[in-house]
């Protein structure tokens, strides 16, 4: 029988990077990047600064998940993020969930969600407190001080997946840089303890640190299975594009640590379709800050690049852009193929704010796959180069090449050696497939 979980828990949030693979975090957590959804801006709160987060909320989510096809395509994390603590038990430390939002409890939460197939997440701070109220007129604890506690709460509850966030000690600006890095890896030391209690050393928890980038650098995959590299990101397009930006300063840095399966950069929480609107906790639209192409430009380039993908808006309502892009069955299982490396940023013009990112595939890694993202207010003709970008040349040989929009799911035809030009919506982007399928001489 599993221990009770009836007063504990907490939650977390945010930060990544490029170059060579990482060691990974030695808690049995491999394969593909998760796939799932975070209660975080489904909101219902007044301002829609940060969900409102209930159990029949969670549910509600979860079972249109299954029912919308996502479950079956991958989508099997549920996510609560800062929300569900209330205030730590005096007698026992433990931490105690919100018995108002969460009547069955953790463990009754996590039972109900892995009877449906999913697995469940929740959040904590690595500071003494969290980054929000979850809507409340209350400070809800952090972890710091608690480590072995929280981590075998968390165990004992059955979860699959924790947020480390960074917030807390507020008063003391010196705080970070001391702790920071031991704090990540004794948060990790502990979780791994508490895992190892479980029957058979498992299921594994994936660990996602939101600021342990920042303080263990090339060390960050030994401590954690996804980490951010940059700052929050928001339902806005230019935040998407600071997000990417981020990799263009990084992959300047003397440190760049790339992702691997166990390992992944995480851009973070996405947004297609748009976070939800103000109000009560029973009126959850969307209310979209970016087009249809800003949207899909950013689904793209987050499953290009092998982040974590979690959406984070109301999946009872799905609009049609996140429809296209989030049961799209061919760029999820491009996205969930770990056989060759991630993808990584190929070329960045600034004067025309455009990307190109790419990566191989196919069985033998011998394919690309390419996101062409405009940034730019105005549609843009732009050259994908099979010498300069894949290196395709033969001496006095032309190399002959299909391509394929793999969005739109068709074959565009051939072409023979140099540039191949690709036209780009403004705020938009294309995901291209070239395929080499002989030389002529």
């Amino acid at each position: 029988m599993r221990a009770s979980c009836y007063t504990p828990l907490l939650l977390l949030s945010t930060l990544v990077l490029y170059l060579t693979p990482t060691e990974a975090l030695d808690n049995g957590v491999v394969g593909p990047p998760p796939l799932g959804w975070s209660t975080w801006k489904t909101c219902g709160d007044a301002s829609c600064t940060h969900d409102y987060c209930d159990e029949e909320e969670v549910k509600a989510n979860a079972l249109a998940m299954v029912n919308n096809g996502m479950l079956q395509l991958g989508y099997d994390y549920v996510l609560l993020d800062d929300c569900w603590a209330s205030y730590r038990d005096p007698a026992t430390n433990t931490l105690v969930h919100d018995g108002e939002r969460f009547p069955s409890g953790m463990d009754g939460l996590a039972d109900w969600l892995h009877n449906e197939g999913f697995k469940f997440g929740i959040y904590t701070s690595i500071g003494n407190e969290t980054c929000s109220s979850g809507g409340r007129d209350i400070t809800v604890p952090g972890s710091e001080g608690f480590f072995e506690i929280d981590a075998q709460t968390f165990s004992d509850c059955g979860i699959d997946y924790l947020k480390l966030d960074f917030c807390g000690n507020k008063k003391t600006p010196s705080y970070g840089l001391p702790r920071g890095k031991r704090y990540h890896e004794e948060f990790a030391q502990a979780l791994l303890e508490a895992q190892a209690t479980r029957e058979n050393n498992g299921p594994p928890i994936f660990l996602e640190v939101v600021a342990g980038y920042w303080f263990a650098r090339s060390d960050v995959g030994e401590i954690a299975n996804s980490w951010r590299f940059c700052e929050d990101h928001h339902d806005d397009f230019q935040s998407t594009e600071e997000a990417l930006l981020c990799l263009v300063d990084q992959s300047n840095e003397y440190i760049d640590v790339e992702s691997s399966p166990g390992a992944w950069k995480y851009l973070d929480l996405s947004m297609v379709g748009g976070e939800g609107c103000s109000g009560p906790p029973s009126f959850t639209p969307h209310c979209p800050k970016q087009t249809s192409a800003n949207y899909k430009l950013e689904f793209l380039t987050w499953t290009i690049l092998q982040s974590p993908y979690i959406i984070s808006t109301d999946v009872r309502n799905m609009t049609d852009i996140m429809t296209e892009a989030l049961l799209h069955e061919e760029i999820v299982g491009l996205h969930q193929d770990v056989t060759c490396p991630p993808g990584t940023l190929l070329r960045h013009d600034k004067l025309h704010k455009q990307f190109l990112f790419g990566r191989t595939i196919g069985s033998e890694c011998q394919e690309w796959l390419v996101v062409v993202a405009n940034f730019s207010e105005d549609d843009r003709e732009v050259s994908v180069s099979l010498k300069e970008d894949f290196g395709w040349d033969a001496a006095d040989e032309e190399v002959v090449v299909t391509v394929r929009d793999v969005w739109e799911g068709v074959n565009l035809g051939e072409v023979k050696s140099g540039d191949y030009e690709v036209k780009v919506e403004g705020g938009g982007a294309e995901m291209l497939r070239f395929t080499k399928t002989a030389y002529i001489s």
